[in-house]
């Protein structure tokens, strides 16, 4: 990993050079033991941007972003999924957040972390003008993409927000209004439209951790599809530009379709294979643009992993990392432990069913649970698939037995693990019981398809050809029969894609965020209540009903009591909190 090597060498000067002028609260700079080094001795070289513009990436990767928290926590409260325990965890995915909730307030401290370290590194590039000017556009592109993707997720997230374009300068000065979240819209959006030019294109590198032209495309057109439905939340009329941003996101997703640089990986599992062995794009179709890039296992000085599939993914019960024999055993023998804290709806599993969608049911939901020795060890002996999963072509190998379970009893427990992220198959040993080097897949080409294809409905009377070209492509190599020629309406299509992004993008952070903008959020969740009755959901875990149970209120995030406690132009919070 190209990025993380990086990481690897240069997060700890990155982070010390970070929080000797990163000042984002008089508590937290006094928690700063003091340095001598100061941007006036820095950014006087190659190196020394690129140590600097790493701390700017860094929050993207920590365990309280995708590293963990952001996708479990506060971005997987959706119909797709719940939280696999029956004491709640305090959380938005857990319908009981409050405006002190750690996971909220942390997202909320180290988005404004990544923004400050941003301006810092903006107000300094052109320090040493012998840097070469292309190599400055670039370090400054990136910077600016960064802080506007951080300002996307906090107005996501919370709304109108203090808009912040210059770095911390003093304990003094800290309060800063909420600025309208359409202002910031405006802004980030140009900003990340000035920045393309100056960025990689996605050949220039061969690994995914860094912004591309890409990358930015797609990142514009997910806001611009979130800005058109920002009135749902708001129930207010509908912005009079709602049509212009979805001709906007339709414009800039089909200039990355039209670039002919990206591709759809076959088959469906290939893609989280990757993220969890280590490789980028192995089979050479570059379907992931972006990913948040972990590495290691903190076993060492490194503190680069984050906890995919430890607690958002798929593993063994049976934790081996401390066992003689078996911690340094990769694979099948030791598949890494998880806490299976994220399982996915019995909603989910029935739009696989209804499609006969096996190969991204089969991968997203787990088809079998693993079998291990009742003494000693309790090393793996194989799998028990869930009856009906157990497919022809499935190939394991020698010295494990596969089983499957009776019909009867897997048609009682159809909630099942969410499994796209599986640590059976990370290659960094050994493996540690609770982190992971497992990536994150930021954007795929598959979003960008379905972006295209949606934003182009909702310009058309009815579906064109290329709105039903890209979401048959990516039905394809779902290997499920197309939409077209089914003579769908406008409407009929609109839901058709609702219901394919849930099918692709299921547990990758995107799905709350999509029925919010449709104006589905409170609706979609409450009704789920008619999924926990049902006989398929299992019956030990009905207490998910509770975790659905959520009000207007949950359109937005609350603005933590940290922040209000120090920043005095913030005088109310968020409807309902």
């Amino acid at each position: 990993m190209t990025i993380l090597n990086i990481f690897r060498k240069l997060v700890k000067p990155a982070l010390l050079v970070a929080g000797v002028v990163v000042i984002t609260s008089c508590e937290q700079l006094l928690e700063k033991e003091p340095f001598t080094l100061t941007p006036e001795t820095y950014f006087n070289n190659e190196s020394e941007l690129e140590t600097f513009l790493t701390g700017v990436y860094s929050p993207i990767m920590q365990e309280h972003f995708y590293g963990n928290n952001y996708p479990l926590y506060n971005a997987g409260g959706d119909d797709l999924t719940f939280y696999q325990r029956s004491s709640p965890a305090s959380s938005i995915l857990c319908a009981n957040a409050n405006s002190s909730n750690t996971y909220i307030t942390t997202f909320w401290r180290i988005l404004y972390e990544g923004i400050n370290r941003a301006n810092i590194l903006l107000e300094n590039v052109d320090k040493n003008t012998s840097i070469p000017q292309a190599y400055r556009d670039r370090v400054r592109a990136e910077a600016l993409f960064l802080r506007s993707f951080y300002y996307f997720n906090l107005v996501q997230g919370w709304g109108d927000v203090p808009l912040r374009l210059t770095s911390t300068q003093s304990v003094y000065g800290l309060d800063a209004p909420r600025v309208d979240k359409q202002i910031i819209y405006d802004t980030i959006i140009s900003t990340i439209e000035s920045t393309i030019p100056y960025l990689y294109k996605s050949t220039d590198i061969g690994y995914t951790g860094r912004v591309t032209q890409s990358a930015a495309k797609g990142i514009l057109a997910r806001i611009y599809l979130f800005r058109a439905g920002e009135h749902f939340r708001d129930k207010t009329a509908p912005d009079p530009n709602r049509q212009q941003y979805f001709a906007e996101a339709k414009r800039w997703a089909l200039e990355v379709k039209e670039s002919a640089l990206h591709g759809l990986v076959t088959p469906f599992q290939r893609v989280f294979l990757d993220l969890a062995e280590d490789k980028y794009n192995s089979t050479g179709v570059r379907e992931s643009i972006w990913e948040a890039e972990e590495a290691g296992t903190r076993s060492t000085v490194e503190q680069a992993a984050g906890r995919l599939g430890n607690t958002l993914g798929f593993g063994s019960s049976q934790d081996y990392s401390s066992t003689e024999g078996y911690k340094n055993l990769m694979g099948l023998s030791n598949p890494g432990y998880s806490y299976k804290f994220a399982y996915g709806s019995l909603k989910l599993y029935e739009m696989y069913e209804s499609e006969g969608d096996t190969a991204r049911g089969d991968w997203s939901l787990t088809n079998y649970e693993y079998v291990f020795a009742s003494t000693g060890a309790r090393q793996v002996l194989g799998k028990k698939f869930y009856y009906g999963k157990k497919r022809p072509s499935y190939v394991e190998p020698a010295g494990f037995t596969y089983t499957e379970e009776t019909e009867v009893v897997s048609n009682r427990n159809k909630t099942r693990c969410a499994a796209k992220y599986r640590r059976e198959h990370e290659v960094a040993g050994p493996k540690n019981k609770n982190y992971t080097p497992i990536n994150f897949p930021i954007l795929r080409y598959s979003d960008v398809l379905l972006m295209i294809a949606e934003a182009d409905n909702e310009l058309t009377p009815e579906p064109s050809a290329l709105a039903y070209e890209c979401v048959d492509a990516v039905r394809q190599r779902a290997g499920i029969l197309p939409l077209e020629g089914r003579g769908l309406t406008k409407n009929q299509f609109r839901d058709a894609i609702k219901k394919e992004r849930a099918m692709e993008l299921c547990f990758e952070a995107i799905r709350r965020w999509d029925l919010i903008r449709w104006g589905d959020f409170t609706t979609s969740m409450q009704t789920m209540q008619s999924f926990v009755n049902q006989d398929g959901w299992n019956n030990s875990m009905k207490y998910a009903a509770a975790y659905y149970n959520v009000s207007d209120a949950y359109n937005y995030f609350p603005i933590p009591d940290s922040e209000m406690s120090i920043n005095k132009l913030i005088t109310s919070n968020n409807p309902g909190w």
